[in-house]
């Protein structure tokens, strides 16, 4: 659920690594960052795979593990990704040197690696990138920091801030602050750590993907918070926000994928993020969405450079939100995300990963 924003900006949502898999969030949102393996594996930003089918003597078949992945790899991931309520357009790409932790051919350790890779993202607002880590000791937990500096072009509305805490934050108001032409272009600086947990039982997958974000915006005179629309949040200028996404998936035996996401979102204020004499209290309070998700993956060739292409729809109804439940846009109006997902290995090494010597029976199987 690896990642988007708007009116042109990233949709949440992703990062290479874990928001639906592949995840709509991970910069579809902050939530939309990389993916459920179909139905081998679910991937964070790894896979928990499971054991492929050989064929052996006469019509018998008996399971057994792929070889171990490659221990040097040099992987990238790609989405592109747009959204509605609010608007966003993007495109992620990541790309770097993966290691292999354990050299172990087992559900739990075959996925564990430490990745050094690098990030961007591409909207119609804005456009940056910076060095990201991800480290996955086993398939079931993924950790992850990445720092990106980020350029606003001071267009189609993208950058509002705002004097308090208290402020109109509204699709409204921050339509009418851009025909006045007060918004503008700005540097900012954003620090994202995130944890993932997740397991698979038979064909059940459940996951929760958390996320700690610090921005540092260099904004105008007097101004103390900004509306990020990647997060549809009032953000504090050096202070914090978190965003949680919850997804339990039921994987088909044929690329499809079906599921629901739950999405928390709040934003921390002190008292430096207020005008002088008002209190200081979270008048925003947390944001709460949920809804279905549908992922199909049409291939899966971990030989190939290009790999798991997948297709996202993400649809969630906002529970709470200080605007997106009657009051400036109707409740009824979902959060709306489709989004195209790939990936693979820039170098790839088809002997090693024994795609030429495998018996077909079982090089089918692998792809699944």
């Amino acid at each position: 659920m690896r990642t988007y924003t708007g009116p042109e900006g990233p949709i949440a949502a992703p990062s290479p690594s874990a928001e639906l898999a592949p995840d709509p969030a991970a910069a579809i949102e902050p939530a939309l960052e990389p993916a459920i393996e179909r139905p081998a594996t679910i991937e964070g930003p790894g896979a928990v795979p499971l054991p492929s089918v050989e064929k052996v003597e006469g019509d018998r078949e008996e399971a057994r593990p792929l070889d171990p992945r490659p221990r040097h790899r040099w992987i990238y991931n790609n989405l592109i990704g747009a959204r509605y309520n609010p608007l966003g357009l993007i495109n992620e790409l990541t790309l770097g040197y993966r290691y292999q932790l354990v050299d172990k051919n087992s559900i739990l350790f075959n996925e564990s690696f430490i990745a050094v890779q690098a990030h961007a993202v591409l909207t119609p607002a804005y456009a940056g990138g910076g060095p990201k880590l991800d480290i996955q000791p086993a398939a079931v937990l993924n950790l992850s920091v990445a720092y990106d500096c980020i350029g606003y072009f001071g267009a189609l509305g993208s950058l509002q801030s705002f004097p308090s805490a208290t402020a109109d934050w509204s699709d409204t108001r921050v339509k009418e602050l851009a025909n006045l032409g007060l918004n503008y272009g700005a540097l900012t600086h954003t620090v994202t750590l995130s944890g993932l947990l997740q397991g698979k039982v038979k064909n059940v997958a459940v996951r929760d993907n958390v996320k700690f974000y610090w921005s540092d915006f260099v904004l105008r005179e007097g101004d103390r918070v900004f509306y990020s629309q990647t997060l549809d949040m009032l953000l504090s200028d050096r202070g914090w926000a978190t965003t949680n996404d919850l997804d339990v998936l039921y994987l088909f035996d044929f690329g499809l994928t079906l599921g629901a996401r739950y999405t928390y979102t709040y934003a921390f204020y002190d008292e430096q993020h207020f005008a002088p004499g008002e209190e200081v209290v979270n008048v925003v309070g947390p944001t709460h969405r949920v809804g279905p998700a549908i992922i199909y993956t049409f291939s899966k060739r971990p030989d190939r450079r290009f790999d798991e292409p997948s297709l996202i729809i993400l649809s969630q109804w906002w529970a709470k939100h200080p605007y997106r439940t009657g009051q400036d846009v109707h409740a009824a109006i979902p959060y709306f995300v489709v989004a195209f997902t790939f990936k693979g290995d820039l170098f790839p090494d088809p002997a090693r990963w024994h795609a030429k010597t495998q018996p077909r029976e079982r090089r089918r199987r692998s792809r699944r």
